[in-house]
Order: structure tokens, then sequence, then C-alpha cells
């Protein structure tokens, strides 16, 4: 079947084919590249996801703290003012707590 093609077109696929192998290399790095930088994006994402939720749970214990903080002016009771004031701090504590741990992870 070779016999029956002429020459000049024997030529030109070996030198397609030659060309294509050739080029192999370059689109591969491409390819891996491209996946390298979507893999970047990804991981953004999701870090801002995080970040994003982890602002909503300290909006929410901020929110929690200034509801704390109102209801002691309509409390008489020392002792239950006391109380709220402890429980304000344990959640700064947890808080701050939680900001460390989020600053660690990476």
């Amino acid at each position: 079947m070779a016999d029956s093609l002429p020459a000049d077109i024997i030529q030109a696929i070996a030198i397609s084919n030659a060309k294509s192998i050739g080029e192999q290399p370059a689109v591969l790095a491409n390819l891996a590249l491209a996946q390298q930088i979507f893999n970047q994006n990804m991981q953004q994402q999701i870090s801002l996801s995080q970040q994003q939720a982890m602002n909503q749970v300290q909006m929410a214990a901020a929110a929690k703290c200034v509801a704390m903080i109102e209801r002691t002016s309509e409390c008489k009771n020392q002792q239950s003012i006391d109380q709220m004031v402890k429980d304000i701090e344990k959640l700064i504590k947890d808080m701050g707590a939680i900001q460390t741990q989020r600053d660690a992870s990476p």
C-alpha cells in the first residue's frame, strides 16, 4: 500500500507526524500549567469561603454580646449582671481562640 502513494505524500505525512510529536511536550506543559492555575484558583475560593463563614460567626457573636449588654439596663439584679459579664468575657475568649485557630490553619 505504501508503494501506491506518491513519495511527496509519504514525506508530508512523515513531516506532519514528526511535527505533532515535537509539539506534544509544549501541549502537555500548557495543560499542566492550566491545571495548576485551576487548582490555585480553587484553593483561593475555598479560603475566601472559609473567611466569609468566619466573619458571619464573628458577627453573630458580636450581635449576641450587644444583645446581652442591652439587657443589662433592664436588670436590677447585680448577680445577673455579673453573670452576663462573665458570659461576655467567655464569648470574647472563644472568639479569640477561633481567630487564633483560623490564623494557624493553612
